[in-house]
């Protein structure tokens, strides 16, 4: 229909009329959040809307791209951005010892370094990974970051570095082993880590969820393309960042603590250490 009532097909008149349309429709609008009441108002927006449709049609066409084409991925990415999701289990075929425990608890612990602090961590009195500073000139607290990788771990449902932390890579898959829970893909949820962290700050922490914006979002998700973790939701981001920061708070604020980690209910906790288990010296 519009390349029949297209008569100059050119992009420019498109794009012009397509930016005009929208200056209308900003009128219009002004126009009433000023007069308050306009019986024809809902007539005038649908022909507003009708000759937005047609430029952006006529646009998208002289591209080749069909309208219902756009539409429907822009709502498969909606769907991915705004909903929950369900529990993600990517290693539910896979032999015990090799599954991520559905629930555990990680202790951290601080202890003084000459001029600096570090961190150790452990499951069950046994030390995981490597005692962690902040590598850093400033005290950021950067030491407690392995609490970011129990987020994903609990809300997303993956984690290599977890996977590696408590030895149940997925070894009996080769192809599963080497690059769902290999090098590169542990190397990728670090970086996801300091991205984000490298923002915390002037984002406040992120207490606030709309701090965790769908710009950083889409990132994030550009960024795990190609590995099992893009089936996990931006909703389901948003909510492994959100409750990874306040734990990690809690962790820096009281020099340690308990973090209990549940898989089933997509969620950590902390838990303040006590007398026995308080700040090691």
């Amino acid at each position: 229909m519009v390349e029949r009532t297209d008569e100059r097909r050119s992009r420019v008149v498109s794009l012009m009329g397509l930016v005009g349309e929208v200056g209308d429709l900003h009128s219009m609008m002004k126009k009433l959040m000023l007069q308050k009441a306009n019986p024809a108002f809902r007539t005038e927006l649908r022909e507003e809307f009708g000759d937005l449709l047609w430029y952006l049609t006529s646009l998208a066409s002289l591209y080749e791209i069909p309208l219902e084409e756009i539409a429907k991925a822009n709502a498969e990415k909606a769907e991915s951005f705004y909903t929950k999701g369900s529990v993600n289990v990517f290693d539910d075929n896979f032999p015990s010892e090799e599954r991520l425990p559905r629930r555990f608890v990680v202790n951290f612990y601080e202890k003084p370094l000459e001029r600096s602090l570090y961190v150790k961590v452990s499951v069950n009195d046994v030390v995981i990974g490597d005692a962690l500073t902040d590598n850093s000139h400033e005290d950021d607290g950067y030491r407690y970051h392995d609490v970011f990788h129990l987020a994903y771990a609990a809300v997303l449902g993956w984690s290599p570095v977890c996977r590696a932390l408590l030895k149940c890579k997925r070894k009996s898959k080769v192809k599963i082993d080497e690059v769902e829970d290999g090098a590169r893909a542990a190397i990728i949820e670090e970086a996801f880590s300091i991205l984000i962290f490298n923002q915390a700050e002037e984002r406040g922490w992120y207490a606030d969820r709309s701090s965790i914006d769908i710009g950083l979002l889409k990132t994030i998700r550009r960024m795990g393309m190609g590995l099992e973790v893009q089936a996990c939701t931006a909703k389901q981001w948003q909510e492994a960042i959100s409750q990874g920061y306040a734990v990690f708070l809690e962790l820096k604020r009281n020099g340690g603590g308990d973090v209990v980690v549940d898989l089933d209910k997509q969620k950590i906790t902390y838990r303040a250490p006590s007398a026995a288990r308080g700040r090691r010296s």
